[in-house]
């Protein structure tokens, strides 16, 4: 059996979601950025052993957490 990237992306987004809580910030200041796609912040992780741990993935984008903001900035400017 052949590795399978895209399916094996989507399950370690989705294992990423059960250990993290994030949620919708609107309160968020994006210096002055309306688009709702970056005021998602991670509000607590869930549980879990440490050495288990998946790390963050931006919710909309499934990119590492972080990653979809430096691509936003990078063509805003």
């Amino acid at each position: 059996m052949r590795a399978d990237f895209y399916h094996t992306l989507y399950s370690l987004a989705g294992l990423s979601a059960t250990q993290h809580r994030y949620i919708l910030d609107a309160g968020i200041d994006n210096g002055g950025d309306k688009d709702l796609a970056f005021k998602w912040k991670v509000d607590r992780e869930v549980g879990g052993d440490k050495g288990d741990e998946v790390g963050t993935v931006h919710p909309l984008f499934v990119l590492p957490w972080g990653d979809a903001e430096r691509i936003r900035r990078y063509f805003v400017n």
